[in-house]
């Protein structure tokens, strides 16, 4: 992963890492967080805002997102000292049971709207196979 340093408004640390986690299936094993030091997890990534149960569908069902996969990934951002990202999708690609959804977690990008876009495209070169496995194009919807 890249570790370009970039400057906030959203914190005080002038550098922070680029990173993304992905969350969803992981074949033979059900659904885990993906990335960071443990290969497979179901804990959030260390300082990421958001608890497993937001990983796990809540960020879609929060937003009452009808569990109907179609490739439209919605977002939030959120955080603090870092901003992160959170990149969701209703996904029937390696689990075909419904309520299945998959995600990139991001860190390491300002807090703007205009950064989600790149932070999206930094989580899709960063889990290529994740976005080839897709039964529809991924597409980065507009926040709400």
């Amino acid at each position: 992963m890249s570790t370009a340093p970039f400057e906030s408004s959203w914190n005080r640390n002038p550098v922070a890492e680029k990173f993304a986690y992905y969350f969803g299936f992981a074949p033979g094993s059900g659904h885990f967080l993906q990335g960071g030091k443990d290969r497979l997890s179901l804990e959030p990534p260390p300082g990421s805002p958001w608890k497993i149960e937001h990983l796990d569908g809540g960020l879609l069902r929060n937003r009452q997102v009808p569990d109907k996969p179609d490739g439209r990934v919605h977002w939030t951002c959120g955080g603090r000292p870092d901003c992160w990202f959170a990149f969701v999708w209703w996904d029937r690609s390696g689990d075909k049971r419904g309520a299945c959804n998959s995600g990139f977690y991001v860190k390491g990008f300002q807090a703007r709207r205009e950064d989600a876009q790149p932070a999206f495209e930094f989580a899709c070169v960063a889990w290529p196979r994740i976005v080839a496995r897709q039964l529809f194009p991924l597409v980065l919807q507009e926040a709400p």
